[in-house]
């Protein structure tokens, strides 16, 4: 009997063990789509539209020629939805064209939705694409169905008033979804070399003295917290000139550290548009970075700082939403 209940157990686990195994066999799929961001506002010939961004990601090893649109409500369809439906009216004089998306790459579509009707509490949006091979005429669709039903959704939340509202969770959500987004076809990726002409200096000489300030957090509660001031140099080691992207208000984004309860300081913007940078070859770039500490990190603690550089691929870019990627890093800095 103990025989029997043995072989019936190594059984089981012989079972189970291929099916993890299997299970994480599975191959990634070839083409998918993030819908990443929602509630935004666009307003034209007299309409107002609500606004999503929804991302084609490459995950494959060879390049993606389909059938695109210049107007992108053209390749997506939504499912029954009380709230919203996509807007045919914007696209009445668009066409569809031949659409390339390099390998390990992603290509950014703004949807434009109108509301039926003000949702109060929540409103799902769901969304369905599906990937034809270009046909060759310009203006007609392809036939042959590359890759089917690519769909994800985005959650909404309105109060009361009809207004939107962003949760914790959604700003969860959110990061988990972008780590998810490959890098933009349109946007430089450094390169080795690259790293090697670009460096990140701190002038650990001139950081300030450790001064008492106030941070806010979550649910706008304040904390005391202790702050300085870092001198950070960017050098183009180059032949050539670097132009690079920022911001010209919220440019603190482009920056980070590497430890938990170490920050960058911001503030609100009122205007905030890209703005190129240039560096001339072996030249200099400096800011000066307020960088917030918690009162848990002890003196002696060390840390780095990051930059984004998003060097000018040529073409214009919304550059806040890449600052995940080309990231270079300082020498390290001691907490005073």
């Amino acid at each position: 009997m103990r025989k029997i209940f043995k072989s019936a157990v190594i059984v089981i686990v012989l079972i189970t063990n291929l099916i993890n195994i299997a299970s994480a066999q599975q191959p990634k799929s070839l083409y998918n789509i993030v819908v990443d961001d929602g509630g935004g506002f666009a307003s034209f010939d007299g309409k107002n539209y609500i606004t999503i961004q929804v991302y084609l990601n490459n995950n494959s090893n060879d390049t993606l020629y389909y059938r695109g649109a210049d107007c992108y409500n053209l390749l997506f369809s939504m499912r029954s939805n009380p709230y919203f439906h996509l807007a045919n009216d914007v696209c009445h004089q668009s066409g569809y064209l031949k659409t390339v998306l390099p390998p390990h790459r992603s290509q950014k579509m703004t949807l434009y939705l109108i509301m039926d009707k003000a949702p109060s509490g929540d409103g799902s949006i769901p969304v369905n694409m599906n990937l034809y091979k270009w046909g060759g005429d310009e203006g007609k669709p392809g036939k042959q169905l590359l890759y089917g039903n690519l769909s994800d959704s985005i959650l909404l939340h309105y109060n009361s008033n009809h207004q939107n509202y962003l949760t914790k969770k959604d700003f969860e959500i959110r990061v988990e979804k972008e780590k998810s987004i490959l890098p933009d076809k349109d946007i430089y990726l450094l390169t080795d070399n690259d790293r090697k002409l670009y460096t990140l200096t701190v002038e650990n000489a001139k950081i300030s003295v450790p001064r008492d300030t106030i941070i806010a957090r979550e649910n706008n509660k304040s904390k005391k917290a202790k702050a300085v001031t870092v001198p950070l140099v960017l050098h183009n080691n180059s032949n050539d000139t670097l132009r690079f992207y920022t911001m010209t208000c919220s440019w603190y984004i482009f920056f980070d550290t590497n430890v938990r309860g170490i920050g960058i300081s911001g503030w609100a913007c009122d205007k905030n548009i890209p703005d190129l940078i240039t560096i001339a070859p072996y030249k200099e770039y400096k800011r000066n970075l307020n960088i917030d500490y918690q009162p848990n990190i002890k003196s002696g603690s060390r840390y780095r700082i990051s930059m984004s550089l998003l060097k000018d691929p040529g073409k214009w870019i919304w550059p806040r939403e890449y600052v995940r990627f080309n990231k270079i890093w300082s020498n390290e800095i001691a907490i005073q």
